[in-house]
């Protein structure tokens, strides 16, 4: 009875060998991932307001590239919706049935991954969002 209850957190009991302890670690990493896609989306969301309420709709962000060499340049609209949406596909990734099924490694991954990610996606909003708003002279003062 006592070896029950001192491996009972590392017995294998979930899917691929994991743990309960992996499971529960695993809910958690998910849920903080999930409050930090949260907490982004809602920045970039404000980031996006702030910039439609500043500029004129038609607006564009300078774009010289590969694919577009006119000058003609990206949209606001354009620009301000690829933050939001690959904040909005890390956030629904977490919602699938299996999506805490992972082991320590897997874990530590994630655990250094997905606020990369997260932050990659608010950076971006902000750069993009300071490009439009130089192209539209918002700082000209």
């Amino acid at each position: 009875m006592v070896d029950e209850h001192l491996n009972a957190g590392s017995t294998p009991e979930g899917p691929g060998g994991l743990t309960g302890r992996d499971l529960r670690l695993g809910k958690r990493a998910v849920r903080l991932k999930t409050q930090l896609c949260a907490f982004a989306f809602l920045v970039c969301v404000g980031i996006a307001i702030f910039v439609f309420l500043s500029v004129p709709i038609d607006t564009r962000m300078p774009y010289e590239g590969r694919f577009n060499r006119s000058g003609a340049g990206i949209p606001v609209p354009a620009a301000m919706l690829p933050s939001l949406i690959l904040l909005f596909l890390l956030w629904r990734s977490g919602a699938k049935p299996d999506s805490h099924h992972m082991g320590k490694g897997s874990r530590i991954a994630y655990y250094i991954l997905a606020p990369v990610m997260i932050l990659g996606c608010v950076v971006g909003q902000w750069t993009f969002a300071r490009s439009i708003l130089e192209a539209s002279g918002f700082f000209a003062g």
